[in-house]
């Protein structure tokens, strides 16, 4: 009993010691002042060295789709084009009177023409009478020609005139059509006959009797489609 008295004591000296060690380290403003006891007290330490730098993190997320924005203002009205240059037109007739021509095969006639552009096309006519004759079945084809061949695009320009008679009849009647890709320049145009046309056997052909017969060209603007 009287050792744990003892020991008590110590421990409140102790306390006391402490208590009055702690008020003499403040000064008469009250602000912590650093102990002169070398047990409270003690120098900083050495600074450690800086960590590794940590992994990067992943991107983060899309964001949400923005709202349409407003319609911008008009822009200012282009200048207006200058105007295309008028086509001219050129066209030109060749007639002949009383052509009379029993030809069965070969060049009736021709027209010269001067084409002016590439990107254009020609109109060809014909007007005048025909003939073929012969006891049986046979054929006779008229046709044209640019400057020795037929017409490729689209097509060749013809007529076909096919009997069974042996009658001298003269047919009047026409041969019209277009012809593409023809270059600018100088062009001799041609009306031919040919028989036999159709696996037929060969007739007696005749053109322009007693009539004026004539050849038209045009030079025409081609239309885009």
């Amino acid at each position: 009993m009287r050792r744990n008295n003892m020991a008590y004591k110590f421990v409140i000296s102790v306390l006391v010691m402490v208590s009055v060690g702690l008020a003499t380290s403040q000064d008469t403003s009250g602000s912590p002042q650093a102990s002169s006891n070398p047990c409270l007290s003690s120098p900083a330490g050495i600074p450690g060295i800086p960590g590794t730098a940590g992994v990067p993190g992943r991107d983060g997320r899309d964001g949400f789709k923005g709202e349409k924005g407003d319609v911008g203002p008009a822009g200012v009205k282009g200048n207006s084009g200058e105007n295309g240059l008028p086509f001219v037109p050129n066209i030109k007739q060749c007639a002949w009177n009383k052509i009379n021509d029993g030809k069965d095969n070969g060049l009736i006639k021709e027209c010269r023409f001067n084409k002016k552009a590439s990107d254009t096309a020609l109109r060809v006519l014909w007007n005048g009478n025909f003939r073929a004759k012969s006891s049986g079945g046979t054929c006779t084809r008229w046709y044209f020609t640019f400057d020795g061949r037929e017409c490729s695009d689209p097509l060749p320009i013809d007529t076909v005139l096919h009997t069974h008679s042996d009658l001298n009849m003269h047919f009047g009647s026409s041969v019209e059509g277009l012809c593409f890709g023809i270059p600018a320049g100088r062009v001799d145009i041609e009306f031919r006959v040919a028989t036999p046309c159709s696996g037929t056997p060969a007739s007696d052909a005749y053109t322009g009797w007693q009539s004026v017969s004539r050849m038209i060209i045009e030079e025409v603007p081609v239309v885009p489609e």
